[in-house]
């Protein structure tokens, strides 16, 4: 089963771009993974170092990326653009960073003194783990 990812802003961002992109290529590569748009989760991932804010929201077989923050979603993820590029790779576990890792470690570091800030996170955790699940490159 394919997926499609629908960008209704006439530009999208970068960021937009890069991550409806990996979304993409990555349930391409792993089929299996569309099983996570199955229930619907919003996200916003906002960068303010460089002014850059998307909104991503899953459904069934479809997800659509937009520019900034729409609505109220369930997870906002919000850091320095350096530090988004490499949440990616971080291994969660019960959608938590994993402590027993380095990288979950950097990343918990990071939530302690408030270099990021992840709102939705105690409420949704298995959402972030889907949307990592979805973004991680393979």
């Amino acid at each position: 089963m394919s997926i499609t990812v629908e960008y209704p802003d006439p530009e999208p961002n970068g960021l937009a771009a890069m991550l409806g992109g990996l979304i993409e290529g990555n349930v391409a590569a792993h089929p299996e993974l569309v099983k996570l748009l199955s229930r619907p989760a919003t996200y916003a991932i906002v960068a303010p170092d460089v002014d850059v804010a998307v909104s991503i929201r899953l459904a069934s077989g479809r997800v659509t990326v937009r520019n900034g923050v729409v609505g109220r979603p369930d997870v906002q993820i919000e850091t320095d653009s350096d530090s988004l590029i490499g949440l990616s790779s971080v291994p969660l576990k019960f959608g938590f960073p994993d402590a027993m890792t380095k990288e979950g470690r950097d990343v918990n570091r990071k939530l302690f003194r408030r270099e990021l800030k992840v709102r939705g996170l105690l409420r949704h955790p298995g959402k972030l783990a889907r949307l990592n699940k979805l973004l991680s490159v393979t």
